[in-house]
This record gives structure tokens, C-alpha cells and sequence, in this order.
């Protein structure tokens, strides 16, 4: 029996033997992330009577672990005065976050019960767009004049009380402008009577209010960064993004694009309802319907031409290729979106080097399909006598290169023209790619055929 399996066993005798305070001190002494995790295999009513028994501390931990569908139901069984006592203790950021679970009029009813402060924040925070910076940061942060020196600054942290752990000191001008940056344990090895202006980083790397969390996300991935200052149009600090909040960032960004590669994006909206997947998921099948409509008429053309049933039997494979090989294409590119790394300067030799890239096995994969053509015309079919043979080996090893070289190229030029027009290049990933590849390489197989039959 595993550890985490004698956990569970163990909270739900405690539970029902109502022995409370054995198991609040059990949940003191027990990493919050290894009790989301016990805790997503137990009963809704079981985690709604285990809130309601936790003090208030202790569930704000717990709650920042545990996944969204779990928390929506918990907000809604706790009364308001039990959640405001949560969400008090809570980073605001993450306040910010469990009071968005809740409707309009709960939220209300919460707001009223917190203090001045934190119901400041939160109104702060819910100004910004959820995915972008100000939505992310934390207004917690530790600044000291850099006219301060070093002991000041240590005293200042020492004074403080943040939710989160601070980790690094901020340097701002008398106007409030950050100026410069440096870790704690760098700062305490300085001399006490060192001015902050002398011994920090200055200009640190730092986000804007309204950039997207995947370009904060690339910003830290680049630098390093624990954590990230945030800065508004002026240049004054207003808060921090840690880096456990990144990793979230990016999590959700990998799973919206996943959801979107698949044309299912009910993954992300956590949709429960029949009726609520299929308005999601129907679109993204009728754009596949409606091309895969166009390509039948493609191949019911195709069937129209001299030895049709031995050109259609290649249909398969051409088509395969072909969206095989842009998908592949567009994997890479819409990760080097995500990473930063397309620029304009680039675009003409990413385009160059897609485009041989896709000729070279487009070369390898035309020749080993004429071999595959011979083979079946010549040996198991018996026309070896005919003029066509060798036209339909041409043919079909034309289109494979052909179509697999467009694939390539559109494969790679489609998430860039996407992401200039500010959309979601991961949309590409999906039924765009898979179903404009079909379409594209039946029709060249069609061309193919009537120019050289």
C-alpha cells in the first residue's frame, strides 16, 4: 500500500470519527500539495467538511494547490464570512484568483468582510486582464529608496509582512520609477552603510501591465528571472510576478494550446454538459467536414480518368504525407512563436530552410513511393506492357514531392501570418492544418494527373 494511500485511509477515519483537531495539526505538518493531492481522490462532501473545520490559515494553502473544478465547489458550500477569512490570508494575487470563482453578488458579500487593503488589491487587480501582467503580479513587493542604505533595506524587509516570501529588493527614485534590483542573500553580504543605488542591478528586466503572460513567461525563461518586477506607464513599480505563477502561466498556455491543436476546446473551459462540449467541439468538425467535402469531390474527379482505381489506391498516402509533414512544420513554428524566437529579420530564411527541408524528403519519399508504384502496377496488377506505367510512377512521385514540399512551406508560413494578426497560432496546429493539407495535396494529386495523363 503506498504512502499516499494510508494518507487517505488515515483522513477519512479521522474524519469520521470527527477527530478535528488531529486533523488540522495532521494538515499543519503536511506539505499543502501532497493534501491536494489526497484530497482530489476523496468524496465532494469529504473536502467540503474538512474546509469547514480547517482555520483559515491553513486553507489558504491548502486551496492554492488544489485544481479549479475542486475549488469552484468549494467556494460555493463555504458561507461568506469563512471564505473572506480565507481569502484575507491569501497572496492577493491568488485572492484575486478564488474571488473570480465566485458570481457578482457572493463577490460583494466578500469584499464586504475583507479589509480596506486587501479589498484595495483585489479591486486593483481585477482591472487587469487575467492573462497579462497586471493579472499575474502580486502588489506585494519590497522597494526601498535608493538613497537607502543596505542596513535600512535589511531593517525594511525585517519590518514587513508579505504573504509570499520576497526573495528580492527593488530600487525606485523619489518619483517612485524602479531603478534598479537585487536578491536578498547578495544584499545582506554588502556592507551595512553601502547605498542601495551602489550595490544593486540597475535597470533590471521587467514586465509592463498590459504584456501577455506568454511574453512574461519568455522574459523569465530567458533571463533566469526568480522573479519579475512589474511596472506601469510611467515607469513606477506596482508589483511583482514570482515564479511559481509563471510555471502556472505557462501551464494553462500549454493546455489551451493542446485543446486547440486537438479542435476540443472544451478542455480548457472545464465543460460538463453534453449540450456545452458539443457547441465547442461541433465548429471545429464541420470546418473539418466541409474541406474533407471538398476533397471527396476532388477524388470523385480523379475516379473520372483512365485507370482511376490505381490512382485512387495512392490517395491514402499522399494525403498522409502531406499533412504529416506540415504538422510537423507547424510544431516547430508555433514553438519558436512561444520561445520568441521568430523575427522578422529571420522570416525569409525560415521560410528558405522549411521549404528545402520539406523538398529533401519530399525527394527521399517520392522515390521510395515509385519503387512502392512499380511494384504494384508492374507485379501485382500485370501491366508492365502498358505506356501508362510509367506516367502513373511519375505521377504519383511528382505529387508525393510536391505536396509535401507545399505542406512545408504552408505548414511554416500559416502560425506566422496567424500570430502578425494577433491570433492564437496553436489554432493552426489543429483542423486549419490537417484539413488544408488534404485539400491542397488531393488537388495537386488531380493536377498531376490530368496534365500528365
Amino acid at each position: 500500500m503506498s504512502s499516499a494511500t494510508r494518507q487517505r485511509k488515515f483522513i477519512k477515519k479521522l474524519l469520521n470519527e470527527k477527530r478535528f483537531d488531529e486533523l488540522r495539526r495532521c494538515f499543519r505538518h503536511t506539505d499543502p500539495a501532497d493534501i491536494a493531492d489526497i484530497l482530489d481522490e476523496l468524496e465532494t462532501e469529504e473536502i467540503e467538511q474538512i474546509f469547514s473545520v480547517l482555520d483559515s490559515q491553513t486553507a489558504s494553502e491548502l486551496i492554492v494547490e488544489m485544481d479549479d473544478d475542486d475549488v469552484e465547489e468549494i467556494v460555493e458550500s463555504l458561507p461568506p464570512a469563512k471564505l473572506a477569512g480565507i481569502i484575507q490570508k491569501m497572496a492577493p494575487d491568488d485572492a484575486a484568483d478564488l474571488l473570480n470563482e465566485l458570481d457578482i453578488n457572493d463577490q460583494n458579500r466578500v469584499l464586504h468582510l475583507l479589509t480596506p487593503e486587501m479589498k484595495k488589491n483585489l479591486k486593483e487587480l481585477a482591472e487587469y486582464n487575467e492573462e497579462s501582467a497586471g493579472g499575474l503580479m502580486t502588489p506585494e513587493f519590497c522597494a526601498v529608496a535608493e538613497s537607502a542604505t543596505v542596513q535600512q533595506a535589511i531593517n525594511a524587509i525585517v519590518e514587513a509582512d508579505f504573504s509570499d516570501p520576497v526573495t528580492t529588493v527593488f530600487a525606485v527614485d523619489s518619483q517612485g520609477k524602479l531603478t534598479g534590483a537585487i536578491q536578498i542573500s547578495a544584499l545582506i553580504a554588502k556592507p551595512g552603510k553601502s547605498l542601495i543605488k551602489d550595490v544593486v542591478i540597475a535597470n533590471p528586466i521587467y514586465a509592463s501591465l498590459n504584456d501577455d503572460r506568454e511574453e512574461v513567461a519568455h522574459k523569465v525563461r530567458k533571463y533566469d528571472l526568480l522573479v519579475i518586477p512589474v511596472v506601469d506607464e510611467e515607469g513606477k513599480l506596482v508589483g511583482r510576478i514570482t515564479i511559481d505563477d509563471v510555471i502556472d502561466a505557462i501551464d494553462e498556455e500549454a493546455a489551451e494550446d493542446m485543446a486547440r491543436m486537438a479542435g476540443a476546446p472544451d478542455i480548457e473551459h472545464n465543460e460538463i454538459t453534453p449540450m456545452g462540449i458539443v457547441r465547442l467541439r461541433l465548429p471545429w468538425l464541420l470546418i473539418t467536414m466541409l474541406t474533407g467535402t471538398v476533397v471527396s469531390f476532388v477524388i470523385q474527379k480523379i475516379m473520372g480518368l483512365d485507370n482511376a482505381e490505381r490512382l485512387a489506391a495512392f490517395v491514402p498516402v499522399i494525403l498522409g504525407m502531406g499533412g504529416n509533414t506540415g504538422m510537423q512544420a507547424t510544431a516547430v513554428t508555433v514553438r519558436s512563436i512561444a520561445l520568441g524566437e521568430i523575427e522578422l529579420s529571420r522570416l525569409a530564411g525560415i521560410f528558405t530552410r522549411e521549404i528545402m527541408v520539406g523538398a529533401t524528403m519530399g525527394t527521399v519519399c517520392s522515390v521510395l513511393i515509385a519503387i512502392v508504384v512499380w511494384t504494384n502496377l508492374a507485379v501485382f496488377t500485370e501491366v508492365t506492357h502498358s505506356e501508362s506505367l510509367p506516367k502513373m510512377i511519375v505521377v504519383v512521385s511528382s505529387s508525393m514531392f510536391t505536396a509535401m514540399t507545399f505542406a512545408a512551406f504552408t505548414g511554416t508560413v500559416l502560425p506566422i501570418i496567424l500570430h502578425r494578426f494577433r491570433i492564437d497560432p496553436a489554432v493552426a496546429s489543429g483542423p486549419f492544418v490537417t484539413t488544408g493539407n488534404d485539400l491542397s495535396a488531393s488537388l495537386i494529386y488531380l493536377a498531376m494527373c490530368s496534365i500528365l495523363l
